[in-house]
């Protein structure tokens, strides 16, 4: 444990760094004040965040050998001295979460992940539709879509469109606007298990909002963007200030008991806010979120790490836009990282940033 008095250099690992969560982390961890040293790792040795971190691992694929994964991942928190495990993979975290405590014994590392219980519900779409609706908590109206009366019922109370995407899924894969009966037949026999849900107006009105709970002092405050999207990811943000958005989010992380960066996605509608995903993780969102103030790589590392008394970020007004970057290798360096599965960097070279 680093003690306040007597600071080293911290040093975060962030998984899954070739997906846009994992990046958006790095990003973020560049932007804190406390300058930590980044380790990345992922499954893929072409992976743009093994490139862009101070050291980078190629990690076995959880899905296909769950034991030698954990197992190397002890392995590089152990030889990096980790401080901090941060996820930009749903699987590894939903795998990890089960082992959490022995983990960070065995490391002395922190990982930023839930409960597993909760890790499990919030990843079920439809799970997590009945645990809001039950704790009466504003979702729109959503129905299996092998619930033949449920889907005629929502259809007649609601027409089309629809939105259908899988009940199990992550970002927005799979997901579907369903503008008649005959497109909704099709669709729901080649999505997996899916869920149909009410489609949410005005358009202009989506929002994604990052909440930051500790374990230790409780809920510490969040930022609102109004966003659109491209690619399924936000493109344009603006920070808003909404009183109604803040009180249902504060009450969403209160009422289950989650802590950590967790991230809700929303729209406001004629009949009021109507929370349609919840993420227990951190956002592709996050280095925008830490340009105006709230900066949650960060606030894990003085919450979690540091152990410090944590003051509810001053958010700051503006717009983000985002933009493609790009990496450009050499064979070599490529090659060198697949022959031994790690590479110390930088060994990337980031030509283009205008």
């Amino acid at each position: 444990m680093v003690g306040a008095g007597a600071r080293r250099e911290l040093t975060a690992l962030v998984t899954g760094a070739g997906a846009p969560p994992g990046v958006s982390i790095i990003k973020s961890l560049r932007q804190s004040a406390l300058r930590p040293r980044v380790v990345a790792t992922d499954a893929d040795p072409v992976s743009v965040g093994l490139f862009r971190a101070d050291a980078g691992y190629v990690l076995p694929r959880v899905t296909s050998d769950e034991p030698r994964y954990l197992s190397r991942l002890e392995e590089v928190c152990r030889r990096e001295r980790v401080d901090l495990v941060c996820f930009g993979s749903e699987i590894e975290m939903r795998r990890v979460a089960p082992v959490r405590a022995e983990l960070e014994r065995r490391t002395g590392a922190k990982l930023v992940v839930n409960d597993p219980a909760l890790v499990e519900r919030f990843m079920d779409k439809w799970g997590m539709f009945e645990a809001m609706r039950g704790a009466g908590l504003p979702v729109p109206e959503t129905v299996l879509a092998s619930d033949e009366a449920g889907v005629a019922e929502l259809m007649a109370r609601r027409g089309f469109p629809l939105v259908l995407k899988p009940r199990h899924g992550s970002g927005s894969r799979d997901l579907h606007f369903v503008r008649s009966a005959g497109e909704l037949a099709w669709l729901a026999r080649h999505v997996a298990e899916p869920v149909l849900q009410q489609y949410l107006l005005p358009d202009d009105e989506e929002y994604t909002v990052g909440v930051y709970r500790s374990r230790r002092t409780g809920y510490l405050g969040q930022i609102a963007f109004r966003r659109s999207l491209a690619a399924g990811l936000t493109y344009k943000a603006e920070v808003v200030a909404d009183e109604e958005i803040a009180e249902t989010c504060r009450r969403v992380v209160e009422t289950f008991d989650v802590v950590g960066p967790v991230n809700l996605q929303l729209r406001k509608t004629t009949e009021g806010v109507r929370v349609f995903e919840i993420n227990l993780r951190f956002s592709s969102s996050a280095p925008m979120r830490a340009q105006f103030g709230f900066n949650e790589a960060e606030l894990c590392l003085r919450d979690l790490v540091l152990e410090e008394a944590l003051e509810a970020p001053s958010i700051r007004r503006g717009w983000s836009l985002r933009y493609w970057d790009e990496v450009y290798l050499t064979e070599q360096e490529c090659g060198a990282l697949r022959r031994d599965g790690r590479a110390e960097g930088p060994v990337g070279r980031k030509v283009a940033d205008f």
